[in-house]
């Protein structure tokens, strides 16, 4: 039997089909494939001996997007756990050897390598380049982009594991930093977040780690720098590896002026009366504000679910839309009606049910009271309903009929039932944990749920 030697692992190493680059536990560089060498246009002497921040050194005409700091905490974070890492997209341009750079988007696998201690001795970088398919995605991007800009959003991303923290130019402004000063890792931002929102926001990402991909995150909370208090809204969800790795992605809104002058308005109304009709003109420009940037979350999904060639995919990108189309629907009545406090609850849900009507060809049947509901109540009744009937089989195909009441059975408390003709399919994991956060929001008790053909809850008409 052949014995492999020093040299021969050495020729199977270079000879190996895809790009590897195994460095030391100092991130010094030992070896790497031909394939490697070729894809970064490099020789063994150039790279070999060298720390690889050193070797691959940040693109100076790019500064602030080369991300250096990302690729040494993820190298780090394999060297804390001796676990492998794959890294996001990156982008972190190659220099050339006559000088200049060449623009280059990874995605590295980072595998540790145990030694004779059992602690990583070494790690193997599979860097794949797809810089290609990051090139042609740019006009989406650049969409994107747009979008986000005139809705006054941030766009950021998080990997609990490693405390990788992706973000816009405005995130870091929006903290206090100058774009890129605040580092590779979360730590700095969140010791700005005031102490009593930081236990809340941690509180809100450690609870959906184990959730499935799409779960949404909804979270406000305050910042401090410099003696001044920024307020923001943040929204987000889950969105995994391929190797089940959880990150979230999600958007940040300013809302500091919203909050000042809710402030000012609420102490002006302890003193003037008559200052009432403002703040229902400023309720009516928030509703106005939130329906419309609603809406542009709803066409950048469009935007996106049209490039998706996977049903199933495009099924849950239609689920999305439908559910925020549920929660625009609210704000909208609310400024179009005189009364911006209070929905009325059979206009609204006339609306809404004829909307889902034209989306589907489910013959659904109204007996709705005379009843107005607040915001609190409305929008989780309205995520309920749609949610209850998209989970019908036949609601795409037709044959399905529904009924939709909202009864009021005393002065404090009202009944919610849907009962369809069918027996609806099983609800995605997602659409029932929906469903019971709903029900939750309107401290309601649930009755009949083992007969898929009629649901209904009872909850008191007013928040406790």
């Amino acid at each position: 039997m052949h014995t492999l030697s020093a040299t021969d692992l050495v020729a199977i190493v270079q000879g190996m089909p895809q790009p590897y680059l195994i460095l030391d536990a100092d991130l010094v560089i030992v070896g790497a494939s031909n394939a490697y060498l070729a894809l970064t246009d490099r020789t063994l002497d150039d790279i070999v001996g060298r720390s690889i921040l050193e070797a691959f050194p940040e693109n100076p005409e790019a500064a602030g997007t080369v991300e250096q700091g990302p690729l040494e905490v993820s190298l780090r974070h394999v060297l804390a756990t001796g676990k492998p890492h794959e890294m996001a997209v990156i982008q972190y341009d190659i220099p050339q050897p006559g000088g200049g750079f060449v623009q280059k988007f990874w995605t590295p696998i980072h595998t540790p390598v145990a030694g004779a201690d059992g602690k990583p001795a070494f790690i193997i970088q599979n860097p794949m380049d797809v810089t290609e398919s990051v090139l042609k995605a740019r006009e989406a991007d650049a969409r994107l982009r747009v979008a986000l800009h005139a809705a006054d959003l941030a766009s950021w991303e998080y990997e609990p594991e490693t405390d990788l923290w992706r973000r816009s130019g405005a995130v870091d402004l929006m903290f206090g930093f100058e774009p890129g000063d605040g580092g590779s890792v979360a730590a700095p931002f969140f010791a700005r977040m005031h102490p009593d929102d930081l236990v809340r926001v941690r509180e809100t990402v450690d609870s959906v780690i184990a959730s499935p991909d799409h779960t949404v995150m909804n979270f406000d909370y305050r910042i401090l720098h410099s003696g001044k208090v920024r307020h923001v809204a943040s929204r987000g969800e889950v969105l995994r590896t391929s190797t089940g790795k959880v990150r979230m992605i999600g958007v940040l809104m300013d809302v500091t002026a919203d909050r000042e002058r809710e402030a000012a308005l609420s102490s002006a109304l302890d003193e003037k009366s008559e200052l009432v009709a403002q703040k229902d003109l400023l309720l009516a420009e928030v509703n106005h504000r939130v329906k419309n940037s609603l809406q542009l979350v709803v066409s950048t999904l469009r935007l996106q679910a049209r490039r998706l060639e996977d049903p199933a995919v495009a099924e849950t990108f239609d689920r999305a839309i439908s559910r925020v189309r549920a929660i625009i629907s609210v704000h909208e009545g609310l400024y179009r009606d005189q009364n911006s406090l209070a929905v009325n609850m059979a206009e609204h849900l006339d609306k809404l049910c004829r909307d889902i009507t034209v989306a589907g060809k489910t013959e659904i049947e109204l007996d709705i009271d005379d009843i107005a509901l607040t915001t609190e109540r409305a929008i989780p009744i309205s995520v309920i309903v749609s949610e209850l009937i998209h989970d019908l089989p036949n609601h795409r195909s037709g044959g399905g009929r529904v009924q939709v009441a909202l009864k009021r059975r005393s002065p404090s408390k009202c009944v919610l039932s849907v009962r369809s003709d069918e027996v609806a399919s099983s609800s995605s994991e997602l659409s029932q944990r929906l469903i019971d956060s709903m029900a939750s929001q309107l401290e309601g008790t649930i009755l009949h749920p083992e007969d898929q053909g009629f649901w209904a809850i009872t909850f008191p008409a007013e928040a406790h």
